[in-house]
């Protein structure tokens, strides 16, 4: 009987083996650094941004009460939600909520807060464009964003963020914070409180109204 030839995988040398084998280990290296690597944008310093955001799946939710301030009836008003959906497009918003806020529910010393539910990879950036916006406005203009300063965003992270605005019948103080899912604006319409001030009471403000989504 004649001799049967060797199967095909017998006659391949030991170092073609080898090679293939790291062949498929390299290709396999690439896959995984490739689905891993994080070529999103930064929120700052170099860090990914998503080791600056706020907790996945939070949202903004306008109580009754903020500590001492009661919200105005009625104050959620299609006018008062367009103003904001105007100045605000920069935030490609899912959801975004409007209320007025005043001590005792009076009107006066009031703060109007804005919250927008999105995704935000890069929220300081976010923040950065719409002051940039504001600057060039019709509204607000010529200078008109004044001692722009970031503040401590506290423990749900992101940034945080306050100015004076000028226009030519107002001023007002005004602080942003924004992390991965949210943007919250904190305006004092008559401008009576400083920055520094207005910090503070963002924070507070903050707590208050970001929950989990």
């Amino acid at each position: 009987m004649a001799e049967q030839a060797a199967p095909w995988y017998r006659t391949v040398s030991g170092r073609v083996w080898i090679a293939g084998a790291a062949v498929v280990v390299l290709g396999a290296g690439l896959t995984v650094a490739a689905v891993t690597r994080d070529d999103g944008p930064t929120g700052g310093a170099g860090t990914p941004a998503a080791a600056r955001s706020g907790p996945a799946g939070h949202r903004i939710v306008l109580p009754d009460r903020i500590g001492e301030q009661a919200r105005l009836p009625g104050d959620d008003s299609s006018a008062l939600r367009a103003s904001y959906e105007e100045r605000t497009k920069v935030f490609k918003h899912r959801d975004l909520t409007a209320g007025t806020y005043s001590p005792s529910g009076a009107p006066g010393n009031t703060l109007t807060v804005i919250g927008l539910t999105g995704s935000y990879p890069n929220p300081g950036g976010k923040v950065a464009f719409y002051f940039d916006d504001l600057a060039r406005s019709d509204v607000f203009r010529d200078d008109s964003v004044q001692g722009l300063q970031d503040y401590p965003a506290g423990p749900l992270g992101g940034v945080l963020r306050c100015a004076t605005l000028n226009s030519a019948t107002a001023t007002q103080s005004t602080c942003v914070w924004a992390d991965g899912d949210t943007v919250g604006i904190v305006v004092d319409e008559k401008g009576a409180a400083r920055p520094d001030d207005l910090a503070k009471r963002a924070l507070e403000i903050r707590t208050a109204v970001e929950v989990e989504g």
